[in-house]
């Protein structure tokens, strides 16, 4: 009787784990677009766990079939509440304490319930109790962030078919327990019936599901999105949704002014947005501009696209007007989609390319590369120069293999203001990275955050442990004070190379702004542009400090720290009707 017990224990706390590590992971799947990664699991583990700490304190006395009724009730409005209230809290502005509150509400009558259940005929120790409210608070974060994200059918899956079937399944649960009970004495001459109260209970439970759904599930368009989407309340589409190996990739068009909510200064462009940061984006209709009556670029489908929405991936190019070198012919771009920066629209790829230069991408996001192909009018570089995989993996695999290419030059565009691939930022890497170039070659690469800062400081001292000499450039629409080198959210592109040759740029000239007017304006005033770095490096190197290497390396942890504030500029790029459609 007790191995009985005890075994029905264990495996009532194997499922309830796993069905809440479940919910937990579509959850935070559905908040993240709304929140970005670092904001929704900033807090949540916490939030979770003094919701089940304090439900095996103050345990509420209910029968095991009103637990799997409430968590019943509770799993068909956690689609709609997930993102309602979500929506809510994001417009309060409150990156840390919005969603702490979304985690509360939509989550915590769930883990209440659980730990409930767990504990009905549980311990009386509070110590026993607190033990195991514990460990299934410690399994279900740990299944939700290692076990589901694996499991790639679940990408196909939406957050709502999700809660929905398990909210189904305790409904049948709790039908056939609350119906099914047969009375004690049946009298000799009543016959069985096919019509029986559990029967005819779950029938009635499958018509409500039927027209149930529509009303239950959330306004979260499906994933992959089968067809572009018209916002029917304000000037969006949404071209592309699909959920990929880095997240929510979304392209979407901010349309031209509609009449119905008056002008506003987002229109006109197209954008490709990862969760809550934006990649990149193209300005369109009205908004294409071009030099000398240039054709502009256009998408596969012929639509025209213009100019570059940010200044960031024109400072780029600026590698070909480095000086004393021969002229360029092998570039390699190295892009990792994160939470805000990575391959975007391949605006400088393009141009690389036009201009006769080819290149070899390296992307971690097979989405991320289509759609720019797709949408952003990047060209195919090529048989053998694509590979969608870890950076740092591919460079060891080339190390190890030495096919003999050497590249003039690397862009390395991986940096975000809220998240960082931080291996791919250490004096190894470099190491191995200065194998697959010239002697001469150069880096570029992509900073996004405060421009003096303690990430600054270790990416360029790493930078300056490795070669010779860097200089760096910011996008900056105004002069960037020193006072503003603290403050202000920008993106830099630094310039490194191993060559003592002094490295200067020369004058830019008509070919290379290719009809743009941006080029013409960022590489004619490149000199009004530059970043002071001996004022970031000037507190010096105590001991290694500041050297990134895989033995240490807490540029993850620093950048994260800045998500808040990065996640607060997102919102001040777009209204949040943008961020509320995906």
């Amino acid at each position: 009787m007790y191995h009985s017990a005890l075994l029905s224990s264990v495996t009532t706390l194997a499922i309830s784990t796993l069905s809440f590590s479940l919910i937990v992971f579509v959850y935070e799947r559905a908040l993240v677009p709304l929140y970005g990664t670092g904001p929704t699991s900033h807090l949540l583990g916490t939030v979770l766990l003094g919701v089940m700490l304090v439900s095996a304190m103050l345990p509420f006395h209910m029968s095991r079939l009103h637990n799997i009724f409430y968590a019943a009730v509770g799993l068909m409005i956690t689609p709609k509440a997930t993102y309602w209230v979500g929506v809510l809290t994001a417009r309060w502005r409150l990156p840390v304490f919005g969603p702490a509150i979304t985690h509360a509400v939509v989550l915590g009558p769930l883990g209440f319930l659980l730990v409930t259940l767990l504990l009905r005929e549980g311990p009386r120790s509070w110590l026993l109790r607190l033990a195991i409210a514990s460990l299934s608070w410690c399994s279900t974060i740990q299944l939700s962030r290692r076990l589901w994200l694996h499991i790639a059918p679940l990408k196909q899956i939406s957050d709502s078919q999700i809660c929905l079937s398990l909210a189904f399944c305790l409904c049948s649960v709790w039908t056939m327990a609350y119906f099914g009970a047969e009375p004690l004495q049946k009298p000799a001459n009543q016959k069985a019936s096919m019509l029986r109260p559990s029967v005819l209970a779950f029938v009635a439970l499958v018509i409500f599901g039927w027209f149930a759904w529509p009303v239950l599930r959330s306004p979260i368009l499906p994933h992959p999105l089968p067809a572009p989407y018209a916002h029917p309340d304000y000037p969006l589409r949404i071209l592309s949704a699909v959920e990929s190996v880095t997240g929510l990739i979304v392209v979407a068009e901010a349309l031209p002014p509609d009449a119905r909510i008056g002008d506003t200064k987002v229109h006109s462009m197209r954008y490709m947005r990862a969760s809550h940061s934006l990649l990149g984006g193209v300005w369109m209709h009205d908004n294409v501009r071009v030099l000398d009556n240039q054709q502009p670029i256009a998408d596969s489908y012929g639509t025209y696209l213009g100019d570059s929405i940010y200044a960031a991936f024109v400072l780029q190019e600026v590698v070909r007007l480095v000086e004393g070198r021969k002229s360029m012919q092998e570039g390699l771009i190295i892009w990792l989609t994160s939470t805000s920066s990575g391959l975007g629209t391949g605006i400088s790829t393009t141009a690389l390319n036009r201009h006769g230069i080819a290149t070899t991408i390296i992307e971690i996001d097979p989405a991320v590369y289509s759609a720019a192909r797709q949408y952003f009018g990047l060209p195919d570089p090529g048989a053998g120069r694509v590979f969608l995989e870890d950076a740092r993996a591919w460079v060891a695999r080339q190390k190890s293999v030495d096919t003999g290419t050497r590249f003039d030059f690397v862009i390395h565009d991986c940096f975000s203001g809220g998240g960082v691939p931080e291996h791919i930022y250490t004096v190894e890497f470099w190491r191995d990275l200065q194998t697959l170039m010239k002697p001469d070659g150069i880096v570029v690469l992509n900073y996004g955050g405060i421009a003096n800062s303690e990430s600054s400081r270790l990416i360029l001292h790493t930078l300056m442990e490795i070669f010779e000499q860097c200089r760096a450039f910011h996008d900056y629409s105004n002069d960037l004070t020193m006072d503003m080198y603290q403050t202000t959210f920008v993106n830099m592109a630094i310039f490194c190379t191993r060559s003592l040759q002094p490295l200067t740029f020369r004058e830019a000239r008509k070919p290379d702004y290719l009809g743009s007017p941006l080029r013409k304006h960022i590489l004619g005033s490149l000199r009004e542009h530059e970043v002071n770095i001996s004022d970031i490096l000037e507190a010096g190197d105590a001991g290694g400090r500041y050297v990134l290497s895989d033995k240490h390396n807490p540029l993850g942890k620093l950048q994260e720290a800045q998500g808040h504030h990065h996640w607060l500029l997102m919102r001040q790029v777009l209204p949040d009707w943008h961020w509320e459609t995906f």
